[in-house]
């Protein structure tokens, strides 16, 4: 190539208009520079339709004034578009007489003085998007094989414009796409924290119910019991005082001798001996409920027996298993130490239970209702155990049977949560693990591993 062409051309590529991205720049820059090359005062890029039907003018110069607007289409010239078929270049020194130019002739080139011209292809991904054309004044011009490969690399260089232009775009586009994704993820995470916020808050409602109601089938449970050893207390007491009126009444009226007196002292020493035994037993009824209760609503760590206790919070359990003609079954091994949570221990067991009552025994279960509460030492952890002999439990339940709100008693007044806040509570507050062990018809074991320390 002439030293000259290859001076432009290398001015050309090493341009950053080129790979700005600014298609309109380079396209300019790419002209001009095809007018100084080859000395010429008019070119111009036109771009072929997608259906090839039709050639526009994306940019022309002629001694550098814009023209544009300018569209040839191959139902008026199918000559040249059958040239441009072959995307090869058109070298047309004399194109009135070229065969792919000369149909020009009357509306193009006479007007516009042109003579010769040079079309060479500009391709973008491996197919041809449009041409360069160069068109000489003045005498007929042989275009030379050095300024048609001078030409067809400023197409390539075209190409390489398109190529960045739409980088470009698609790194707007890109940019777009981000800003509004970023709005819609900062949207959607302030919804979702106001939505877990929300689920929150049901969530310990719902966990603050579901404690209540335990409590309430406790209180319920232990009124009823209390109620018996008051009961009797209170009709001995009534007893005892008629026995000390009518022995005040002989002693007045001096008829008391020595076998009324006798008979007096053993009714009454009877008398107080059963509201002894009848009071002690409700006051440890009201002890024992009073440290459940308080343990679950507070849920405070300590040092403590875990064999005593459980026998503690097994005493408010018995009238709610009696009332349902269960027999509880207490199996403690001697006095276990353990640091822990008292509170959420004697919730676990409460709520166990309390599921045992919705679930266990179907109204058609024949044979006697056994449940088996207690606590061992395995190795290094201790193992407290809940065991039933009821229906059990089918596989989608033992699947899902500490998952939130899942029940199979939701129109019997189930929330699905109380087997969830025992897992809850075993593995985040006690930091143990649980087994669970039950076949159809083959009762339910609940396993409770904790660490003694």
């Amino acid at each position: 190539m002439h030293h000259s062409l290859e001076k432009v051309l290398f001015k050309v590529s090493q341009s950053e208009l080129i790979d700005q991205g600014d298609l309109h720049s380079a396209s300019q820059l790419i002209i001009e520079s095809i007018c100084l090359g080859l000395n010429i005062e008019r070119a111009g890029i036109w771009l072929l339709a997608e259906d090839k039907q039709s050639i526009e003018c994306f940019l022309l110069l002629d001694n550098a004034t814009r023209q544009d607007n300018i569209i040839l289409t191959r139902e008026h010239f199918p000559n040249y578009f059958h040239a441009l078929d072959s995307e090869r270049v058109i070298s047309a020194s004399d194109a009135h007489r070229h065969s792919a130019t000369l149909e020009f002739t009357d509306v193009y080139l006479k007007p516009q003085g042109i003579v010769s011209m040079l079309d060479s292809p500009i391709r973008h991904a491996g197919k041809m998007i449009g041409i360069i054309c160069c068109e000489h004044r003045g005498e007929l011009k042989k275009w030379s094989r050095d300024e048609e490969v001078f030409v067809g690399s400023l197409a390539d260089l075209y190409g390489r414009a398109v190529n960045a232009n739409e980088v470009r775009s698609h790194q707007v586009l890109l940019e777009k796409l981000n800003g509004e994704l970023e709005s819609k993820v900062a949207q959607r995470t302030d919804e979702l924290q106001q939505a877990l916020i929300h689920l929150k808050t049901t969530q310990a409602s719902l966990i603050e119910s579901e404690k209540l109601a335990a409590l309430g089938n406790l209180v319920a449970g232990v009124a009823h019991e209390v109620n018996t050893p008051l009961g009797i207390s209170v009709t001995s007491t009534s007893h005892c005082i008629d026995e000390l009126n009518k022995l005040k009444k002989q002693f007045l009226a001096g008829e008391l001798d020595e076998k009324e007196f006798q008979y007096f002292i053993e009714t009454m020493t009877d008398g107080l001996l059963l509201i002894e035994r009848n009071l002690s037993r409700a006051a440890e009824l009201v002890h024992n409920f009073k440290r459940t209760a308080a343990d679950q609503l507070t849920l405070e760590k300590e040092y403590f027996n875990l064999t005593e206790y459980l026998e503690q919070i097994s005493t408010p359990l018995r009238p709610l298993t009696r009332k349902q003609n269960i027999q509880l079954d207490i199996q403690l091994a001697d006095s276990i130490m353990v640091d822990s949570y008292p509170g959420a221990i004697a919730q676990i067991f409460t709520n166990l239970v309390s599921n045992c009552f919705r679930h266990a025994y179907p109204e058609d279960f024949t044979g006697n209702k056994i449940i088996t509460l207690g606590a061992q030492l395995c190795g290094d952890e201790i193992k407290m155990f809940y065991k039933d002999n009821g229906k059990g439990l089918s596989k989608e339940a033992k699947e899902r049977i500490f998952e939130p709100f899942f029940t199979t008693a939701r129109s019997a007044g189930g929330t699905g949560l109380g087997m969830s806040i025992v897992y809850n509570l075993v593995t985040q507050k006690l930091g143990g693990r649980l087994e669970l062990i039950s076949e159809v018809n083959q009762g339910l074991e609940i396993d409770i591993y904790i660490k003694q320390q």
